[in-house]
């Protein structure tokens, strides 16, 4: 299968995405509070991402995400993270086919967080 999303693209998308990320006030008290490594929260992320772009199925990940999600994932926190997400990809320039996609599994796997914290919580 050909690569559908470089390396270098996902590295770009990263970097922005935790740029504007750092700066919501949500999450610089998240991460605070956490004592969240950014840095390694980046190179994680590039890995994922990367991975995940350039798969054809979410599924194989779901499992895989939530165990890296040690703290429950609030809907505020998701909303303020997938718009951002969203936000950031639709500014790196690659192919509208392959941006969909990613949006649409990460999603996936965003809504597979919050259910579980749902769950969790009954």
């Amino acid at each position: 299968m050909a690569q559908l999303v470089t390396q270098e693209t996902i590295n770009e998308l990263v970097e922005r995405f935790y740029d504007k990320l750092t700066k919501k006030p949500y999450f610089i008290h998240l991460f605070s509070e956490k004592n969240v490594d950014v840095e390694r929260l980046k190179e994680r992320q590039r890995q994922f991402l990367a991975k995940l772009a350039n798969t054809a199925s979410e599924n194989e990940d779901t499992d895989r995400v939530n165990k890296s999600h040690p703290f429950h994932v609030r809907k505020e926190g998701a909303q303020i993270w997938m718009e951002t997400m969203i936000e950031t990809i639709q500014e790196v320039d690659f192919a509208e086919d392959a941006k969909q996609s990613l949006i649409e599994k990460i999603r996936e796997l965003l809504n597979s967080l919050l259910n579980r914290n749902e769950d969790s919580q009954n």
